[in-house]
């Protein structure tokens, strides 16, 4: 089968081993490896040493590669984003322990835990402290104004006076949710096509925000963040997910 790779060695074909970038190395590596023909590639942080412009390219490649190859490939990383984008299942390990295994997809919507459902996302997961309300069918976050947040009918109720954790993505904020935090703006990140506004309240804990049509807002101003409570996740003391 023929194989096509985008990036070509031919330029450095002059230059001794040493002469070598560390992302050239590593480059040159891959290919030492796809010529071999394995039934299996051991990936070990591959893109570590490229620059932004560089790993954005060589996912690309890989990812072509591996529906070229049809060969397993084992792929070792910390960072988030090679692994949502490459893998067709995670496994998210945690002091040599497995938190959890998974689809990219899976793991984004549906984390077991709190540390999965920080690493999984960019910006991570918002995560906000409550208390089980003396109701048992509301949480109050004590650290946003007392804000009720009502349980929604498919989670377990956790015993009143219960403290949890309430988790919520920057992107699951919506204009027109029916529960808000009155937050003052902190710190605005335009990206062109996205805006990220991180802000808190009483000089709490910063929360972001994926916001839209927000060209207008400043640093220092007063922002409503609303959210629908059926879109947060709930954690327990021990960081595992209330279901």
């Amino acid at each position: 089968m023929k194989r096509r790779v985008s990036w070509s060695l031919a330029p450095l074909m002059h230059r001794r081993p040493g002469e070598l970038s560390g992302g050239q190395r590593q480059r040159v590596a891959i290919g030492r490896a796809i010529v071999r023909h394995p039934e299996v590639f051991l990936f070990d942080e591959p893109l570590s040493n490229l620059d932004a412009e560089l790993r954005v390219h060589m996912r690309i490649e890989i990812a072509r590669l591996h529906k070229e190859l049809a060969t397993t490939i084992i792929y070792v990383t910390h960072d988030q984003v090679e692994a949502m984008t490459l893998a067709d299942k995670i496994v998210v390990l945690r002091d040599g322990s497995v938190a959890q295994v998974g689809s990219p997809l899976t793991l984004y919507d549906d984390p077991d835990n709190l540390f999965v459902a920080g690493f999984i996302g960019s910006p991570k997961m918002n995560f906000l402290k409550g208390v089980v309300a003396e109701s048992g069918s509301d949480v109050r976050l004590l650290d946003y104004g007392d804000q009720i947040i009502p349980l929604h009918d498919s989670v377990v109720r956790p015993a009143a006076g219960t403290k949890v954790t309430v988790g919520i993505r920057p992107e699951q904020f919506e204009p027109d949710g029916s529960t808000k935090l009155d937050l003052k703006i902190e710190m605005i990140e335009h990206l062109g096509g996205e805006t990220y506004v991180y802000a808190s309240h009483n000089d709490g804990e910063v929360i972001t925000v994926a916001a839209r049509d927000a060209r207008a807002v400043k640093t220092g101003q007063d922002f409503v963040a609303r959210f629908n409570p059926t879109s947060v996740l709930l954690f327990g003391a021990d960081g595992n997910r209330i279901r």
